[in-house]
C-alpha cells in the first residue's frame, strides 16, 4: 500500500474550520496529545467507517461500487459499529456535513493508463448519514472529477474503461487504501482479559470469548494457529524475562492459568502489564490486520517494556500500526509519522510533531531517569527511527533491549561533523553513550562517506564509543533465511554493499525491522555491528 493522506471534515470534534490532515502508510504512525483532545477520535474514524470501507473497496471483478459512486450513484451504509444514532458521527458546531478526503502520496501517474486515480472524496449530509457521495480525481486531471459515460468494459479488479474500451481509469492505489482501512482493527485503552461473559469491546475479543478463542487456537489441531500461540508465548516469556512459561485456559475457560518458571497462577493474580500483553497479542495475531490502531500502548507498562510492547504488537499488522499515546519520547522513538494533537477554540487542530533540535530535552521527554530507575545504564545513538527499531530487535538477542535507551539522530541532520555542541549535551545525562551509523561504502576498499567520518570523529572527540558499519548500510546485515521469514520466499538478502535500490526486489526501508525480528544471535554476532552491540 503506497502512503496516504487523510483530510477530515465535521467528523465527531473535527469542523471544517479546523480539519484534521494526516498521513497514513507502512510502519508507525502517532498522535500525542493530552486527554480528550481527539486522538482516540481519529482512529476511531477507521472502526465506525469501516461498512463504508467495505463498500468502497469491492474488487471491480465483483461489482465496482467504487466507480459506481464517481460516476453518481450513492453508497448506502446499513449501520456504523458502536453507534446508536448515525447523528454521533457529526462534528456539533454546524449542520454541514461530513466531507473525508482519501488522497495517494506515495505514487506516481501510470503511463499505462489515461487516467491514475489518486484522490477520492467521500461526503454524507445529516439529512441522510447512511448514504454517501463520491468524488474522484485523477493525476492527469486533479481538478475535473471523473464523471458519468454511457456503458463501461471492466478491465480488471483495478481499472475500468468507457464503453468504446479506449478511455482508462485506474482505481489501483485508493482501492489499496480502502483495503487496508477495511481490515485494519482498532483495539481501545481498555485491555482486561478477566472479565467473565463473552464479548467485544471494538474489535478486542475479551472476557470468556477471548479465553475461549485462546484455547481453540492452542488445542483444537490447527498447528498454524497453535504455533501462533507458541510464538506470542515465547515473545511473553523473553519481554518479562522468564525461564519458562505456559498459558493454559482453565478447565471451565473462565479465566487463564499461567505457570511461571514451574509455578501456577490464574490471571488475576499477575500484574495489569502480563495481561494486556496477552490480550493484545492475542487478539492481533488471530486476527492479522493491515492496520493496528491501539490507544496508549504505554498503559500499565513501564518504560523499559514501552517500545518492545509497541514493536512485538506493530509485528502482527500486516501494514502499519497506527497508536495515540501521551509519551513524546516513544513517539519521536519509533514513529515514521508523529502528529501532535491539541485543544483551540475551533476544536482539535493536527500538526505534524517538529523535529528533534534538542536530545537533552528529548531524552527528559522519553523520561531517561524512569529509564535508569529501570535499570538502563546506556544511550545507543543511531540515524533514524527505522533503525531504532532494527537495532532494538537486535538488542533483544543480546538481552539488552531493556537496558539501552535508542535515540534516533534524524539522519544527516546530525550524523556529520561538527555537531560536537549538540551531541555533547547526552554527557550531562549518561557517561556511557555508543553511536551507531551507516557508512555508506560501496566495497570494502573505499572508506565510510566522509560526513560520516567527520561525525565518528566528532564523537570518539566527546567520549563515546563509535561503530562505523563495516557494510554499506544496517540493512546489509539482514541474512536471507529472516529475508524470507519475513517477506516471502520471492525475496532475498542484499549483498554487503548493494543499494536496496540497486536491488531486483527490495523493500522499504520500514520492513526493515520485521525482518530484524527473524535474526538469531549467531547471524549478529558474526558481524562487526554484532560484536559493537556486545560489547557496549
Amino acid at each position: 500500500m503506497e502512503t496516504f493522506r487523510v483530510t477530515v471534515k465535521n467528523y465527531r470534534g473535527f469542523s471544517d474550520q479546523a480539519p484534521a490532515r494526516f498521513e497514513i502508510g507502512p510502519g508507525l504512525t502517532a498522535f500525542v496529545g493530552s486527554n480528550n483532545v481527539g486522538k482516540s477520535a481519529l482512529k476511531l474514524l477507521v472502526y465506525e467507517l469501516r461498512p463504508l470501507f467495505e463498500l468502497l473497496s469491492r474488487p471491480f471483478a465483483t461489482r465496482p461500487n467504487l466507480f459506481f459512486a464517481t460516476t453518481g450513484e450513492q453508497l448506502s451504509c446499513g449501520n456504523y459499529p458502536g453507534t446508536s444514532d448515525p447523528v454521533e458521527l457529526f462534528n456539533n458546531t454546524n449542520d454541514r456535513g461530513i466531507t473525508i478526503e482519501f488522497e495517494v502520496v506515495g505514487a506516481s501517474p501510470s503511463k499505462e493508463f489515461d487516467h491514475t486515480i489518486n484522490r477520492v472524496v467521500v461526503k454524507c449530509s445529516r439529512a441522510a448519514p447512511m448514504n454517501w457521495q463520491v468524488d474522484a480525481f485523477s493525476f492527469q486531471s486533479p481538478k475535473d472529477r471523473v464523471r458519468s459515460f454511457n456503458g463501461y468494459v471492466d478491465r480488471d479488479d483495478t481499472t475500468v474503461a468507457d464503453s468504446s474500451n479506449t478511455i482508462t481509469y485506474y482505481f489501483g492505489y485508493v482501492l489499496d487504501a480502502f483495503k487496508a482501512l477495511r481490515s485494519a482493527k482498532y483495539y481501545g485503552a481498555f485491555r482486561n482479559a478477566l472479565n467473565e461473559g463473552s464479548g467485544q469491546y471494538f474489535d478486542f475479543q475479551i472476557g470468556t470469548a477471548f479465553i475461549e478463542l485462546w484455547n481453540n487456537w492452542k488445542t483444537a489441531g490447527n498447528i498454524a494457529h497453535s504455533r501462533a500461540i507458541g510464538k506470542i508465548t515465547e515473545e511473553i516469556r523473553r519481554l518479562f524475562e522468564f525461564e519458562q512459561l505456559e498459558i493454559n485456559a482453565s478447565l471451565s475457560l473462565k479465566t487463564l492459568i499461567v505457570s511461571i518458571d514451574g509455578h501456577p497462577y490464574r490471571l488475576s493474580a499477575l500484574g495489569s502489564g502480563i495481561s494486556q500483553f496477552i490480550m493484545a497479542l492475542g487478539n492481533a495475531a488471530t486476527a492479522r490486520p493491515t492496520l493496528i490502531l491501539i490507544d496508549e500502548p504505554e498503559t500499565n507498562l513501564h518504560p523499559a517494556l514501552q517500545i518492545d510492547f509497541l514493536l512485538t504488537l506493530a509485528q502482527y499488522a500486516r501494514i502499519g500500526c497506527i497508536f495515540s499515546t501521551h509519551s513524546i519520547g516513544l513517539a519521536r522513538s519509533v514513529a515514521e509519522r508523529v502528529y501532535s494533537v491539541q485543544r483551540s477554540k475551533l476544536g482539535p487542530v493536527v500538526r505534524p510533531f517538529a523535529a528533534t533540535t534538542s536530545y537533552s530535552e528529548f531524552l527528559g521527554e522519553l523520561s531517561f531517569t524512569s529509564f535508569k530507575e529501570m535499570g538502563c545504564d546506556r544511550i545507543l545513538l543511531v540515524e533514524g527511527v527505522h533503525d531504532v527499531k532494527v537495532v532494538q530487535q537486535m538488542l533483544r538477542l543480546l538481552g539488552k533491549e531493556h537496558t539501552t535507551v535508542i535515540l534516533p539522530l534524524g539522519g544527516d541532520q546530525m550524523a556529520a561533523g561538527h555537531r560536537e555542541i549538540e551531541l555533547a549535551e547526552l554527557k550531562r545525562l549518561s557517561n556511557n553513550v555508543s553511536v551507531l551509523v551507516d557508512s555508506e561504502r560501496f566495497n570494502s576498499n573505499e572508506p565510510a562517506a566522509e560526513r560520516r567520518q567527520q561525525f565518528a570523529e566528532t564523537c570518539t572527540k566527546i567520549g563515546f564509543q563509535v561503530c562505523v558499519t563495516g557494510r554499506r548500510a544496517i540493512e546489509n546485515y539482514l541474512p536471507d533465511h529472516a529475508v524470507k521469514a519475513a517477506l516471502g520466499e520471492g525475496f532475498s538478502a542484499l549483498t554487503e554493499y548493494e543499494r536496496m535500490a540497486e536491488h531486483a526486489n527490495g523493500w522499504a526501508k520500514a520492513d526493515n525491522w520485521r525482518i530484524a525480528h527473524f535474526m538469531n544471535k549467531a547471524d549478529l554476532l558474526s558481524t562487526d555491528v554484532g560484536q559493537f552491540l556486545e560489547r557496549i
